[in-house]
């Protein structure tokens, strides 16, 4: 019995090197709302966004999501007299990275990528434009101006957990626009879903999550 003893303990030390869990592949389903797009406008922006995104948790590591909102702008300059109205759905498509996919929190730190599109019409106004040298005046109104804008993002955020299921995060998002229809006229002063026109910008997200409770942790 004894000479079966030291290769017993030597088993047992072995056992907890060799026997790893494996993760579930699938870990759930998160649905999201954000609350930065309609904050914007009551402090004081030129738009405001609708904007809801489903999210799915792949070995709490990659999680592929999709974005989908409703943008509108309706504003009016003043001091120049110029007006701008324009209103259209929009999507994102990408993934986050999980860089705290080894801790066993539910609290992460991730990073991800964008592509955005949307399809749009707007309106815009200004004083008539002055011919300086023949005279008289040419009329600036437009309405109903088609246009499409593709963008990509880099977005960097963490998430919190707040009761159970229900989380609340942030994120910083830099802005690239890809293309967009050129008017000789006019440019969009709001893109949906990607904001005040510019080729690069950055823009902010505050989002509720709710994860489905498909899968449990261990």
């Amino acid at each position: 019995m004894l000479l079966f003893a030291p290769m017993q303990a030597q088993e047992k030390k072995q056992n907890p090197e060799t026997e790893t869990e494996k993760k579930p592949f699938f870990q759930g389903v998160g649905i999201a709302v954000d609350l930065g797009g309609i904050g914007n406008k009551l402090f004081g922006g030129t738009y405001m966004s609708s904007e809801v995104a489903a999210e799915v948790n792949l070995l709490n590591r990659y999680m592929p999501v999709v974005e989908i909102g409703y943008g509108v702008s309706d504003m009016t300059d003043e001091d120049k007299n110029i007006s701008y109205k324009a209103s259209a759905p929009y999507f994102r498509v990408g993934m986050n990275y999980n860089f705290m996919h080894n801790k066993d929190t539910y609290s992460i730190i991730y990073g991800g990528l964008r592509y955005g599109f949307s399809s749009f019409s707007f309106d815009i106004s200004a004083p008539d434009l002055q011919d300086p040298v023949w005279g008289g005046s040419t009329p600036f109104h437009y309405e109903g101006l088609s246009c499409t804008a593709q963008w990509v993002e880099i977005v960097a955020g963490i998430r919190a957990q707040i009761w159970k299921n229900l989380h609340m995060g942030w994120a910083v998002r830099y802005k690239r626009l890809l293309s967009y229809t050129e008017h000789p006229n006019a440019d969009p002063h709001y893109i949906p879903g990607y904001g005040v026109y510019d080729n690069v910008k950055f823009g902010f997200t505050y989002n509720i999550i709710y994860y489905l409770p498909l899968s449990k942790k261990k």
